[in-house]
């Protein structure tokens, strides 16, 4: 199980690592990294979430994932609660949901 670096980062450096991440972008606002995918099929779109949880441990990093069935759109929203920012831990589990 990975360790999570809770390195905070500042705005310019999390805006510089998100342009390289593809899907992502960065809500300032709330102060988390999002991305929504869409799917067409409901079972390769539970087949993804089973995916983002094995992801998920492997990081020891957890993110909120919101299923809308009339969009057909998966959210996935992380965020470091315990420092209420974006962390190298979120940056770091958004590169890994990338990678597959």
């Amino acid at each position: 199980m990975a360790i999570e670096d809770k390195t905070l980062l500042t705005e310019d450096e999390i805006r510089a690592e998100v342009a390289d991440l593809e899907g992502w972008e960065y809500l300032e606002d709330t102060k988390e990294l999002q991305r929504v995918w869409h799917f067409e099929k409901f079972v390769p779109t539970m087949a993804f979430v089973r995916r983002l949880t094995e992801i998920m441990d492997e990081n020891n990093h957890h993110s909120d994932i919101g299923l809308n069935s009339r969009t057909k759109t998966l959210t996935v929203t992380v965020t470091t609660h315990s420092e209420n920012a974006v962390t190298r831990a979120d940056l770091d589990f958004a590169g890994a949901v990338n990678r597959g």
